[in-house]
């Protein structure tokens, strides 16, 4: 690590706060980059050079040349000799200060080194976030072990909060758990598929019309980026009163108005369903239900079984699927889904 000149000025003013006489800080060929002196600056001191040299402390007692009466002490960081530092008068004086001036400027060294090391972690963690939240490729060996440099787990299963709106502040960031400003008015916060950063949301929003979209859990984050996004973007467009938007409960819409999206999940069910004979009984009582048009005791006359082994296949179906049939939206899906089912297995 180099010193540079603002640093060096810093070190040479905090301590001559502390200490009555004039301070030079020198780099490591010996010209002066910082000085209680300014008219100093940008010149070369004999008895830096001297000191580099040696790697020890040198006093000077006469005036030579640029250097002037003093004790020249180097100082290191990580064990090399990075600078020296200068202090004017008579040397049988100024020396006891000497040691304790070099401890002050490595700390202070070692701490601004700590602070850009801090500063290129989070710009690198800021880069790798960006990439992260659109890139729409698969994740390769690469792009992974670059995650995993910076402390994200990529292999993880994770889900997109977005928060539309103001809220009063960001909450605090558990482990695995990542935040990034959208724009102006969209946080998007990248958190495990467990995290409870909703708890934690709950609290800092601020105004009704704010909105939370929330995607399903899924480890390709730009996927579910457009979830949390879609999520919002429905839930407005609907008029929808409540704050949180949840993709699961909406995706059926995105798949109506949105024909590149797939509705394979619930189709899927149907396929598996077909090939066992319960899972056909579970079918034909769906149909049913649907054809009687939820009348309880219409359905159970005509599959011939009693109220409560329908009312047991129904909570069997809404087990299986998440959807319950006697709510219209989760029916409406459930039907959908069977008819695409059917289409596609007759196509």
């Amino acid at each position: 690590m180099k010193i540079n000149r603002a640093l060096a000025q810093e070190i040479a003013d905090k301590v001559m706060m502390v200490i009555p006489y004039n301070v030079n800080i020198m780099d490591a060929v010996g010209m002066i980059i910082g000085s209680g002196n300014a008219n100093r600056i940008g010149t070369f001191h004999q008895g830096a050079i001297s000191a580099v040299k040696r790697g020890t402390i040198v006093s000077i007692y006469d005036s030579e040349g640029s250097s002037k009466p003093g004790v020249n002490i180097p100082f290191h960081f990580k064990q090399e000799i990075i600078g020296v530092i200068g202090i004017s008068g008579e040397p049988t004086i100024v020396e006891p200060f000497a040691e304790l001036v070099r401890v002050t400027a490595e700390l202070l060294i070692n701490q601004e080194f700590l602070f850009r090391e801090r500063r290129i972690q989070e710009q690198m963690k800021e880069e790798f976030l960006y990439q992260w939240v659109f890139r729409l490729d698969e994740y390769d060996a690469a792009f992974i072990n670059n995650g995993e440099a910076i402390g994200i787990n990529l292999k993880l299963e994770r889900k997109a909060i977005i928060v539309k709106g103001e809220t009063i502040k960001e909450p605090y960031l558990k482990e695995q758990e990542f935040t990034f400003k959208l724009n102006k008015s969209n946080v998007l916060f990248i958190v495990p598929t467990d995290s409870d950063l909703l708890k934690r949301l709950e609290p800092m929003i601020t105004q009704q019309s704010t909105k939370i979209g929330i995607s399903d859990s899924s480890t390709h984050v730009a996927k579910s980026v457009h979830e949390a996004k879609r999520a919002i973007d429905i839930a407005e467009k609907l008029g929808m009163p409540s704050t949180c938007c949840y993709y699961q409960e909406l995706k059926f819409i995105d798949y109506l108005t949105n024909k590149d999206q797939s509705f394979s999940e619930i189709s899927h069910f149907f396929q598996e369903l077909e090939i066992t004979p319960k899972g056909q009984e579970l079918i034909d009582t769906l149909l049913c239900y649907i054809k009687n048009s939820g009348d309880m005791n219409a359905i159970s006359k005509e599959l011939h079984i009693h109220r409560n082994s329908l009312a047991y296949r129904l909570q069997r179906i809404e087990i299986l699927t998440n959807k319950n049939p006697k709510k219209f939206t989760d029916l409406f899906q459930l039907y959908t889904g069977y008819v695409i089912y059917k289409m596609q297995d007759s196509e």
